[in-house]
């Protein structure tokens, strides 16, 4: 069972899909490119999406290269291993960053970030990612920050492959110029699509300017109006991303966001009654990632969970062999959550008579697709 931050356990239906391979000229794939777009522009609340074969780090990094210009000066929040990673995508494209840190563990509020886009009024956009998986912190209020970045005047590019479909996230209504995210974490694909989600105002600060072809944002979505992709597409992937697609459709994305809040307060409820030590606190928890120091060392709570079939993170940068990271993305239900639950009483040698939440639990149709 994986409980690490992705890739994560999909549907059975899910990962049959991932075993097509088709003509990707063919009419068959163009409907695929097509109903894909459009079932994930409606899931963003965006107006395009760009379906780009990678991980999404790709993603993030034709994002940065397809909205920011050389010398562009951008402001970069960072507060973990991934916002590390966009702030060097951001130096790879050429812009000026800007940096403000926060320490592993810690966040920005809205009134730093509100302070932080009034001392650079002659920067163009901020890059922040939106759920930081080496913490188990995000931006809860994402909303709030987006709007004072947006009211300067600035540009929003939010890496959010951890995020979406984990909480609240429209791009179209809060202003956000691009949201970058992957198939293998809430969506529930299997791993090999990049995705960046663009409202009108992205799409119309988009450039082709000194972009590689493999970054080039502007280039699938023209692709993509003749239902296309510019190169050869992980096919299967495709594939396998329409269907889980379709599956959050049927559950809803609202729940799906409650079921991700949901599973992530019990499990931070349990392991701190267990002396877990847990990073963050009620303004800034993740919604996928459970984090802290365990009671026992991380690399032996790692390796019993793993003798019992369960495989959780350890930490990262300065916080390796410091803590563990419990992912809870995509499918994880309440039956997921009850076996480590039980795995953890045996290891630590504790009871805990908390209970799973109903909103845990996933809804029948999809319950019966997913095995723990």
């Amino acid at each position: 069972m994986l409980l690490i931050p992705g890739p994560v356990n999909v549907p059975r239906s899910v990962e049959f899909e991932a075993t097509r391979v088709v003509n990707h000229r063919s009419d068959a794939f163009r409907e695929v490119v097509s109903q894909l777009e459009g079932k994930l522009a409606k899931l963003f609340s965006s107006d395009r999406v760009a379906l780009l074969t990678g991980s999404g780090t790709l993603a993030v990094e034709a994002m940065v290269y397809s909205l920011l210009r050389r010398g562009e000066k951008v402001v970069v929040l960072t507060y973990g291993e991934f916002s590390e990673r966009l702030l060097d995508s951001v130096k790879r494209r050429g812009a000026q960053p800007v940096v403000y840190r926060k320490v592993p563990g810690e966040s920005f509020n809205v009134e730093e970030v509100k302070k932080v886009v009034e001392e650079n009024k002659d920067a163009s956009a901020v890059a922040l990612v939106h759920n930081e998986t080496s913490t188990g912190i995000a931006f809860r209020e994402l909303r709030s920050v987006v709007k004072a970045i947006k009211d300067s005047g600035k540009k929003a590019l939010v890496d959010s492959v951890s995020g979406f479909a984990a909480y609240e996230l429209l791009v179209n209504e809060w202003g956000i110029d691009a949201v970058a995210t992957g198939s293998q974490k809430a969506l529930a694909s299997v791993p090999g699509m990049g995705l960046v989600a663009l409202s009108k105002e992205g799409i119309s600060n988009l450039s082709s300017i000194d972009v590689p072809a493999f970054h080039d944002i502007q280039l699938y979505l023209k692709f993509q109006d003749k239902h296309e992709t510019p190169f050869t597409p992980a096919v299967g992937v495709f594939f396998a991303t329409l269907r889980a697609a379709e599956l959050l459709e049927r559950e809803g994305i609202k729940n799906r966001w409650a079921r991700h809040e949901a599973c992530a307060r019990y499990l931070r409820k349990v392991t701190t009654e267990m002396g877990f030590s847990l990073l963050g606190n009620e303004s800034n928890f993740s919604n996928t990632v459970v984090a802290g120091v365990p009671p026992i060392s991380p690399k032996s709570i790692i390796a019993e969970l793993k003798n019992r079939g369960i495989e959780i993170s350890g930490g990262m940068g300065e916080l390796r062999e410091k803590i563990v990271r419990i992912g809870i993305l995509g499918v994880v239900d309440d039956r997921a959550i009850h076996k480590l639950v039980t795995a953890l009483s045996d290891i630590l040698k504790q009871e805990v008579s908390l209970k799973a939440p109903s909103q845990c639990s996933l809804p029948d149709f999809l319950r019966a697709e997913v095995e723990w």
